[in-house]
């Protein structure tokens, strides 16, 4: 009898052991191939990513040319627009023709820095926007996937 209990639980644990192992190998695959997914996914992410920035990055010089490019045609109205005010304050007849001419000159380049402000102003707003645009939808993406991947 005891010999028989002894032969049963011998049994019991090697049938243990055969279903444990099996177990294992089935958690095993399925660990090695969800963890072969991330590797995959990571690396995937980090090629969309750097595509992304290569993106923002260009749009960004393209931006900053813009900006340059307005500076500078501000800059060449405002020196044409100086000589020629300067030219009338020369010809001035009198001392308040001269402080006429002045407060003209004052009014014109307060007026032109504030218009030229705000046209750079706006096309650095659009240039931030337009370039983070490329990663934040590569953000957007990876978000979406990981919420349905935690999800599922």
């Amino acid at each position: 009898m005891q010999k028989n209990l002894v032969t049963s639980v011998d049994k019991d644990f090697i049938f243990t052991a055969r279903v444990s192992k099996k177990n294992m190998e089935i958690i095993m695959s399925k660990t090695t191939t969800q963890f072969d997914k991330i590797i995959k996914d990571t690396a995937d992410f980090n090629t969309q990513y750097s595509d992304a920035c290569s993106k923002s990055c260009a749009i960004m010089m393209k931006g900053f040319e813009d900006i340059l490019g307005t500076v500078m045609s501000l800059s060449q109205s405002s020196a044409e627009k100086q000589a020629k005010l300067v030219k009338e304050a020369m010809s001035s007849k009198t001392v308040n023709e001269f402080a006429e001419v002045q407060n003209k000159i004052a009014q014109e380049n307060f007026d032109d820095l504030m218009s030229g402000a705000t046209k750079i102003s706006e096309i650095s707003v659009k240039l931030l926007t337009d370039s983070s645009e490329p990663v934040s939808a590569e953000i957007n993406k990876v978000v979406q996937k990981a919420t349905k991947s935690m999800a599922a």
